[in-house]
């Protein structure tokens, strides 16, 4: 129950997503290299980052939702809530993808990314009442999917 809350607030609020979004471990390793990732190993570093996220995301959902029926919208307390729990999350997810060493190839796309999600970040935290209106990481999600960060969208 408040898993679905969780899931519909993360469609809505994520990336964050990649936003988002952001290996707390893989993307370590990767910061340090001197040259680009492959195309292949970018991805699936980056797409390891959003499952992390997404992790931490889920948990801070069931805490914010916890005792919210299934079908019931949440409140602007209880979202507010969220946010501020998720702010740290995927600031860290949009960090990590940055770290990244992308490949020349993706550079243009993913610089816009992370943009768009620290755009998409700032705005929501400054209104948590957004996150009732719809996904207010849609832009984050469409740029994710133009990247093929399928766990990232």
């Amino acid at each position: 129950m408040a898993r679905t809350m969780a899931r519909r607030m993360i469609t809505t609020a994520t990336t964050l997503a990649l936003a988002s979004g952001l290996a707390f471990g893989g993307a370590a390793g990767a910061a340090v290299a001197t040259k680009p990732m492959s195309e292949r190993q970018w991805r699936k570093t980056a797409n390891n980052i959003c499952v992390q996220s997404q992790s931490l995301i889920d948990e801070a959902g069931q805490t914010a939702f916890a005792g919210l029926p299934q079908d019931a919208q949440p409140s602007l307390e209880q979202t507010t809530a969220f946010v501020a729990a998720i702010e740290p999350v995927v600031q860290q997810q949009i960090d990590s993808i940055d770290a990244l060493q992308e490949p020349r190839k993706l550079k243009k796309q993913v610089k816009k990314l992370l943009k768009i999600a620290q755009s998409e970040l700032d705005t929501l935290v400054a209104d948590p009442a957004r996150g009732l209106e719809g996904n207010p990481f849609s832009g984050a999600s469409l740029a994710s999917e133009k990247l093929k960060l399928k766990d990232c969208v």
